[in-house]
Order: structure tokens, then sequence, then C-alpha cells
């Protein structure tokens, strides 16, 4: 999440040269590592076609591969974090004590953001209708058996529909369609999404050589069953397209142009796109000694690697009332569920505004 952030904050107009060598040391890290690993599973899958290992060793040796390879990259980019502490400090030391007169922070203040952090004095109207934006999001989801069904609350997805959440957050650049007075938009940007999706009350997600299927805790293991989940990561790329619904129009320096400094009401439609990077299984019981348990296991086949999907959203200010179909499946074939298309629907914030 520390990477993403300044990822985020780089991508924004003035950028501290401390984030951006943070920002290349993580992505060089990431890109080393997993270089290296896909070397040792294309010699595994090697392995395994000239018969030299069976099925369930070459998923077993999968399994450790992409742990031991999750460890390094974690324990390399947390070896980085003093840096980014340092240049984090030293980006609100200059906001708080105004220096230099170029960073500022306003709440509420334009934009439809909830924060806006101007770096560079005050913008005109006109500046307010080209935009970059940091935002987070939440929803809550449930699985459907297809991509058209919207059937958010339906009870044969195996999952508990009010348990099982959804959060996002974009790094989005919005420019207008058309001329200065034109109420459209369209969006594109970067981001991160992660799904949490909770069983029903005494089961858990369980992986059998490469299947995953939803089973009793029992089989699992004896004692008391706190929590489970099934957590999905992805890098997404979203584009939208956004309708102003009330326009008002200003005039600046003779140019008329669409008011975009106080918040309005807004339809907008789009589509995303996303690559998984990580999926694991968490079981969180105390067994029958009292002593309380988390297992973890990465579940490398039976989730699908890329995901597409479709978004609606109505807002006002610096909210968004979303909802978002996954039209290609989570899980695939290997996934013994009744279920497998996302649906969330959800709160969406215009977070930050630089």
């Amino acid at each position: 999440m520390t990477a993403l952030f300044a990822f985020s904050y780089a991508f924004s107009q003035e950028v501290r040269p401390e984030l951006r060598s943070y920002s290349k040391k993580v992505d060089s890290i990431v890109v080393s590592e997993k270089s290296k690993m896909n070397l040792e599973l294309d010699d595994l899958d090697k392995n395994y076609r000239e018969n030299k290992i069976s099925a369930d060793e070459k998923q077993k040796q999968r399994t450790e591969i992409a742990m031991k390879y999750e460890e390094i990259i974690n324990e390399k980019i947390n070896s980085q974090k003093e840096e980014l502490e340092n240049a984090t400090k030293g980006i609100v030391k200059d906001v708080v004590m105004g220096r230099s007169g170029k960073q500022s922070i306003e709440l509420l203040a334009q934009n439809n953001a909830l924060l806006t952090l101007n770096t560079s004095g005050n913008k005109t109207k006109k500046d307010l209708l080209r935009t970059t934006d940091f935002n987070i999001g939440f929803g809550f989801m449930n699985l459907t058996k297809s991509s058209s069904s919207l059937a958010i609350g339906n009870k044969e997805s195996g999952i508990r529909a009010g348990n099982s959440m959804s959060s996002q957050m974009e790094l989005r650049m919005t420019r207008q369609i058309g001329s200065l007075v034109s109420p459209v938009f369209y969006r594109i940007g970067f981001g991160y999404r992660s799904d949490s999706f909770s069983p029903k009350k005494t089961t858990i997600f369980t992986q059998d050589k490469n299947e995953l299927s939803i089973s009793d805790f029992n089989t699992f293991a004896e004692g008391n069953l706190k929590k489970s989940y099934l957590k999905n990561h992805y890098f997404l790329v979203p584009i939208d397209f956004v309708f102003v619904l009330n326009p008002k129009y200003t005039v600046e320096n003779n140019e008329k142009m669409l008011d975009n400094s106080k918040g309005n009401f807004r339809i907008s439609a789009g589509v995303y796109g996303g690559v998984r990077f990580l999926t694991q299984n968490y079981i969180i019981y105390k067994n029958e000694e009292n002593n309380r348990v988390k297992y973890r296991e990465n579940i490398p086949d039976a989730v699908n690697a890329f995901l597409f999907g479709g978004k609606l959203s109505l807002g006002y200010g610096p909210l968004n009332i979303f909802v978002k179909k996954d039209f290609t499946p989570i899980f695939n074939d290997q996934a013994k569920i009744n279920n497998k298309y996302g649906v969330q629907i959800g709160l969406e914030l215009l977070y930050i505004n630089f």
C-alpha cells in the first residue's frame, strides 16, 4: 500500500525527488524478483513435462516458490520504508509551513474534492476542468451465476454478502471532451483493488491439490472458527465517461466555460480491466487448547488472472454511489463453487485533488 501511495503522489504535478526515487526502487524490486520467480516456475514446468516430478509435487513446489518470492519482495520493500517516511515527513512539513507559497490544503474546496492539495498556487476555473485526483472506495460484494446478473443479495453464492467487501484506490486523470462549455468528461487512471470473500458461517475455503471449494470447518480442524475469508489483489486500469447533470457556467478572461469549482450532480459510466497478482486464503480459529491459530495459504490456480467489468455511478460533490459488475468470472473451472461473477455496490470518495 505504501508503494501504491508513492506512485500516486508521483503522478501529480510536482513530485519530491525522494518519492520518485522510492517509487523507482519499488518497481525495480518487483520486476527483478518476479523475473527470478518466473525462471524457477519455467524450470518446474520443464521438470513436470519431462516426468521428473508428479502433479502433486509440481503444485507443492509452485506454492513454495510463490510464497518465497512474496516474502523476499515484502522484506526488500520494507527495507526502503525509512526513505518513504522521510519523504512523507518532508511533504507534511512543507505543506503545514506553507513553504515557498506553492502548497496549500483546502477542505471541501473545489472540483468536487473532499481534500484539495494545491501545489501551484490558486487554480483558475479553467484549470479545474483538467484535474488529477486520488480516490478511495468501498463496496459490499457478492457472486452471481452470470455476467449479466445483478442479484446483489442472492443467497446461492455460498458467501456472506454483508461480510464480503471490496476496497479500491485509484489515481485518475480527468479531461473535458469538446469545448470549454461541454458537460462531458473522460477519466482514465491506475488503481489497486482488494476483494475479500467470507463464506457462510461454519464454512471455509479449502484447497485440495489445485481445486478450490467451500467446505465445513470441521473437515479442516477441530476447534472454534472465528473468521474465514479469501482475498484477491488486483492492479486496475479504469476508464470512465462523466456527464454533469446540472451544468453551471462562468466567464473567465472573456471565455465562457463550465464552472467546475462547486459541487455538481453527475452520472458516470465506464469499464475497468485488471490483473490479479495475489490470492490468499485465511482461516482464523481457536484450537482444542483454546489457542488462537491463523492459517494462511496462497491460491495460485483457481482464480482467473485477468478481470474485466463495467461500472455505473451517481454522484454529488465528493461522493459517488456506484454499482460494479464483473463481466469475466473471478473464479475458473478449478473452483468448485456455484457462482463466479463479482458484483458490488458501494461508496466512492473523490478524496485528494492535485
